[in-house]
Protein backbone atom coordinates (compact mmCIF):
# COMPACT_ATOMS: atom_id res chain seq x y z
CA UNK A 1 0.00 0.00 0.00
CA UNK A 2 1.50 3.49 -0.68
CA UNK A 3 2.23 5.08 2.69
CA UNK A 4 0.24 8.89 3.20
CA UNK A 5 2.51 11.51 2.25
CA UNK A 6 2.04 14.36 4.35
CA UNK A 7 3.30 17.87 2.92
CA UNK A 8 5.45 19.65 5.49
CA UNK A 9 5.47 23.04 5.04
CA UNK A 10 6.75 25.50 7.72
CA UNK A 11 9.03 28.26 8.15
CA UNK A 12 10.88 28.47 11.96
CA UNK A 13 12.61 30.83 12.16
CA UNK A 14 13.43 32.13 15.52
CA UNK A 15 10.00 32.36 16.81
CA UNK A 16 8.94 35.82 17.42
CA UNK A 17 5.68 34.16 19.14
CA UNK A 18 4.32 36.72 21.90
CA UNK A 19 1.13 34.77 21.71
CA UNK A 20 1.05 31.78 19.60
CA UNK A 21 3.70 29.17 21.59
CA UNK A 22 3.34 26.27 22.82
CA UNK A 23 4.34 22.71 24.84
CA UNK A 24 6.39 19.56 23.81
CA UNK A 25 6.11 16.51 21.27
CA UNK A 26 5.22 13.10 22.64
CA UNK A 27 6.24 10.41 22.35
CA UNK A 28 4.77 7.34 20.37
CA UNK A 29 1.51 5.80 21.87
CA UNK A 30 1.45 1.94 22.51
CA UNK A 31 0.17 -0.26 20.30
CA UNK A 32 -3.21 -2.16 21.00
CA UNK A 33 -3.91 -5.77 20.16
CA UNK A 34 -6.41 -6.68 17.43
CA UNK A 35 -8.11 -10.04 16.98
CA UNK A 36 -7.47 -10.93 12.90
CA UNK A 37 -11.00 -10.73 11.55
CA UNK A 38 -12.29 -13.96 9.37
CA UNK A 39 -11.47 -13.52 5.29
CA UNK A 40 -14.95 -12.53 5.20
CA UNK A 41 -15.06 -10.02 7.30
CA UNK A 42 -11.75 -8.54 5.66
CA UNK A 43 -13.66 -8.49 2.79
CA UNK A 44 -16.59 -6.43 4.01
CA UNK A 45 -14.22 -4.12 5.45
CA UNK A 46 -12.61 -3.65 2.62
CA UNK A 47 -15.91 -2.85 0.57
CA UNK A 48 -16.81 -0.46 3.33
CA UNK A 49 -13.09 1.39 3.69
CA UNK A 50 -13.50 1.28 -0.05
CA UNK A 51 -17.02 2.94 0.25
CA UNK A 52 -16.26 5.60 2.66
CA UNK A 53 -13.12 6.50 1.12
CA UNK A 54 -15.45 7.78 -2.00
CA UNK A 55 -17.76 9.18 0.24
CA UNK A 56 -14.98 11.89 1.29
CA UNK A 57 -14.20 13.86 -1.78
CA UNK A 58 -11.50 16.21 -0.57
CA UNK A 59 -8.04 14.32 -1.07
CA UNK A 60 -5.74 17.16 -0.68
CA UNK A 61 -6.06 19.51 2.60
CA UNK A 62 -4.26 22.61 2.96
CA UNK A 63 -4.26 23.20 7.00
CA UNK A 64 -3.62 26.69 7.43
CA UNK A 65 -3.02 28.50 10.57
CA UNK A 66 -0.60 29.49 13.37
CA UNK A 67 1.58 27.58 15.31
CA UNK A 68 -1.41 25.47 16.74
CA UNK A 69 -1.62 24.13 13.10
CA UNK A 70 2.34 23.99 12.63
CA UNK A 71 2.28 21.96 15.65
CA UNK A 72 4.64 23.48 18.53
CA UNK A 73 4.21 22.70 22.40
CA UNK A 74 5.89 23.18 25.38
CA UNK A 75 6.42 21.17 28.24
CA UNK A 76 6.22 22.14 31.72
CA UNK A 77 9.83 22.83 32.80
CA UNK A 78 11.26 23.35 29.74
CA UNK A 79 13.57 26.70 29.12
CA UNK A 80 16.89 27.69 28.07
CA UNK A 81 18.29 30.69 29.62
CA UNK A 82 15.54 31.14 32.23
CA UNK A 83 13.54 31.26 29.21
CA UNK A 84 10.94 29.04 27.71
CA UNK A 85 11.70 26.68 25.03
CA UNK A 86 8.94 25.62 22.47
CA UNK A 87 9.62 22.47 20.70
CA UNK A 88 7.86 20.60 17.43
CA UNK A 89 4.91 18.61 18.86
CA UNK A 90 3.42 15.61 16.41
CA UNK A 91 0.58 18.53 15.86
CA UNK A 92 -3.01 17.90 14.83
CA UNK A 93 -1.90 17.35 10.85
CA UNK A 94 -0.59 14.04 10.89
CA UNK A 95 -2.71 12.77 13.95
CA UNK A 96 -5.61 14.31 11.48
CA UNK A 97 -3.90 12.21 8.40
CA UNK A 98 -3.81 8.90 10.26
CA UNK A 99 -7.68 8.88 11.69
CA UNK A 100 -8.39 9.84 7.29
CA UNK A 101 -6.20 6.99 6.74
CA UNK A 102 -7.61 4.60 9.24
CA UNK A 103 -11.27 5.38 8.53
CA UNK A 104 -11.65 6.17 4.72
CA UNK A 105 -8.61 4.34 3.36
CA UNK A 106 -5.46 5.42 1.45
CA UNK A 107 -5.00 8.48 -0.96
CA UNK A 108 -5.42 11.50 1.18
CA UNK A 109 -2.97 14.20 1.38
CA UNK A 110 -2.52 16.64 3.94
CA UNK A 111 -0.44 19.66 3.62
CA UNK A 112 1.01 21.41 7.06
CA UNK A 113 1.02 25.28 6.22
CA UNK A 114 1.50 26.80 9.73
CA UNK A 115 3.53 29.27 10.64
CA UNK A 116 4.34 30.14 14.43
CA UNK A 117 3.45 33.84 15.40
CA UNK A 118 1.59 34.45 12.65
CA UNK A 119 -1.25 37.37 12.45
CA UNK A 120 -3.86 37.70 10.04
CA UNK A 121 -2.48 40.41 8.42
CA UNK A 122 0.29 38.14 7.28
CA UNK A 123 -2.16 34.89 6.61
CA UNK A 124 -4.01 36.76 4.05
CA UNK A 125 -1.11 37.89 2.44
CA UNK A 126 0.22 34.66 2.05
CA UNK A 127 -3.22 32.27 1.39
CA UNK A 128 -3.91 32.74 -2.43
CA UNK A 129 -0.13 31.98 -2.62
CA UNK A 130 -0.49 28.38 -0.78
CA UNK A 131 -3.77 27.84 -2.71
CA UNK A 132 -1.86 28.18 -5.96
CA UNK A 133 0.98 26.21 -4.85
CA UNK A 134 -0.64 23.08 -3.29
CA UNK A 135 -4.19 23.11 -4.90
CA UNK A 136 -6.04 21.68 -2.55
CA UNK A 137 -10.18 20.42 -2.32
CA UNK A 138 -10.59 21.68 1.15
CA UNK A 139 -8.50 24.29 3.41
CA UNK A 140 -8.83 24.11 7.22
CA UNK A 141 -8.21 27.87 8.15
CA UNK A 142 -6.85 28.57 12.20
CA UNK A 143 -6.23 31.94 12.64
CA UNK A 144 -6.69 35.33 14.45
CA UNK A 145 -5.34 34.22 18.23
CA UNK A 146 -2.46 36.63 17.42
CA UNK A 147 -4.54 39.60 17.29
CA UNK A 148 -5.78 39.42 20.31
CA UNK A 149 -4.02 37.49 23.27
CA UNK A 150 -3.24 41.15 24.34
CA UNK A 151 -4.18 43.97 26.26
CA UNK A 152 -4.93 45.71 23.21
CA UNK A 153 -6.98 42.90 20.94
CA UNK A 154 -7.61 44.03 17.74
CA UNK A 155 -11.09 42.33 16.71
CA UNK A 156 -12.23 44.19 13.84
CA UNK A 157 -8.81 43.92 11.82
CA UNK A 158 -8.77 39.92 13.13
CA UNK A 159 -12.62 39.92 11.40
CA UNK A 160 -12.58 41.78 8.26
CA UNK A 161 -9.52 39.82 7.62
CA UNK A 162 -10.51 35.71 8.55
CA UNK A 163 -14.05 37.14 6.22
CA UNK A 164 -11.24 37.85 3.57
CA UNK A 165 -9.37 34.89 3.58
CA UNK A 166 -12.99 32.91 3.49
CA UNK A 167 -13.86 34.68 0.40
CA UNK A 168 -10.21 34.01 -1.44
CA UNK A 169 -10.69 30.24 -0.87
CA UNK A 170 -14.40 30.30 -2.03
CA UNK A 171 -13.53 32.49 -5.36
CA UNK A 172 -11.12 29.54 -5.75
CA UNK A 173 -13.50 27.22 -5.61
CA UNK A 174 -11.91 25.89 -2.63
CA UNK A 175 -14.11 24.42 -0.02
CA UNK A 176 -13.35 25.35 3.90
CA UNK A 177 -13.44 24.48 7.24
CA UNK A 178 -13.30 27.43 10.01
CA UNK A 179 -11.74 26.49 13.21
CA UNK A 180 -12.64 28.25 16.47
CA UNK A 181 -9.67 28.03 19.26
CA UNK A 182 -9.14 26.20 22.43
CA UNK A 183 -10.43 28.51 25.34
CA UNK A 184 -6.60 29.21 26.80
CA UNK A 185 -5.88 29.12 30.45
CA UNK A 186 -5.61 32.38 32.33
CA UNK A 187 -3.06 31.34 34.55
CA UNK A 188 -0.44 30.29 31.91
CA UNK A 189 2.30 32.84 31.10
CA UNK A 190 1.27 33.00 27.37
CA UNK A 191 -2.19 33.97 27.54
CA UNK A 192 -1.90 37.89 28.24
CA UNK A 193 -5.57 37.96 26.59
CA UNK A 194 -7.04 34.79 27.43
CA UNK A 195 -11.00 36.58 27.64
CA UNK A 196 -10.40 37.72 24.28
CA UNK A 197 -10.42 34.32 22.96
CA UNK A 198 -14.30 33.94 23.32
CA UNK A 199 -15.60 37.04 21.42
CA UNK A 200 -12.71 35.47 19.08
CA UNK A 201 -14.24 32.77 18.17
CA UNK A 202 -17.85 34.55 18.19
CA UNK A 203 -16.35 36.27 15.31
CA UNK A 204 -15.20 33.38 13.44
CA UNK A 205 -18.26 31.44 14.01
CA UNK A 206 -20.34 34.29 12.83
CA UNK A 207 -18.22 35.37 10.18
CA UNK A 208 -18.36 31.29 9.24
CA UNK A 209 -22.30 31.37 8.90
CA UNK A 210 -22.15 34.62 7.09
CA UNK A 211 -20.54 32.15 4.19
CA UNK A 212 -22.05 29.40 4.66
CA UNK A 213 -18.60 27.84 6.01
CA UNK A 214 -18.78 24.87 8.37
CA UNK A 215 -17.21 25.24 12.04
CA UNK A 216 -14.53 23.25 13.59
CA UNK A 217 -15.14 23.81 17.36
CA UNK A 218 -12.59 23.28 19.10
CA UNK A 219 -13.29 25.64 21.96
CA UNK A 220 -16.70 23.71 22.59
CA UNK A 221 -14.49 20.22 22.09
CA UNK A 222 -11.95 20.95 24.96
CA UNK A 223 -11.71 19.79 28.26
CA UNK A 224 -13.01 22.97 30.70
CA UNK A 225 -9.91 21.63 32.93
CA UNK A 226 -7.63 22.68 30.88
CA UNK A 227 -6.14 19.48 30.15
CA UNK A 228 -5.76 19.70 27.11
CA UNK A 229 -3.42 22.53 27.03
CA UNK A 230 0.40 22.64 27.51
CA UNK A 231 2.07 24.43 30.05
CA UNK A 232 1.76 27.93 28.68
CA UNK A 233 -1.57 27.93 28.64
CA UNK A 234 -1.66 28.43 25.17
CA UNK A 235 -0.81 25.66 22.82
CA UNK A 236 -2.41 21.93 22.89
CA UNK A 237 -0.21 19.31 24.48
CA UNK A 238 -0.88 15.59 23.54
CA UNK A 239 -4.19 15.28 24.47
CA UNK A 240 -5.07 18.48 22.89
CA UNK A 241 -4.11 17.99 19.36
CA UNK A 242 -5.69 14.55 19.32
CA UNK A 243 -8.65 16.50 20.13
CA UNK A 244 -8.52 19.11 17.66
CA UNK A 245 -7.58 15.85 15.03
CA UNK A 246 -10.90 14.30 15.52
CA UNK A 247 -13.09 17.39 15.92
CA UNK A 248 -11.74 18.93 12.21
CA UNK A 249 -12.19 14.90 11.27
CA UNK A 250 -15.92 15.40 12.82
CA UNK A 251 -17.00 18.70 10.87
CA UNK A 252 -15.10 16.71 7.80
CA UNK A 253 -17.50 14.06 7.73
CA UNK A 254 -20.82 16.11 9.23
CA UNK A 255 -19.78 18.22 6.20
CA UNK A 256 -19.75 15.44 3.37
CA UNK A 257 -22.76 14.58 4.95
CA UNK A 258 -24.81 17.30 4.53
CA UNK A 259 -23.78 17.92 1.11
CA UNK A 260 -22.26 21.48 1.96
Amino acid sequence: MKPLEIGLVAVVSAFAISACESPVSPGGSPTESVVAPSSSALALSSLTAARLKEDIPFKKILCFGDSLTFGLTLKAGSSSGGRSVLTFAEGYVPKLARLLTEKHGEGFELFNAGIGGETTELALDRIDTEIRRYDPDLILLLEGILEVNNETPRFGLAESNLAEMMRIAQLRQVAVIAGTYPMPNPEGFRTRGAGNTVKLNEIIREEALAKGVPIADHEEAFPRDFSGLGADGLHPNEIGYRIMAQTWLDTIEAMVASGT
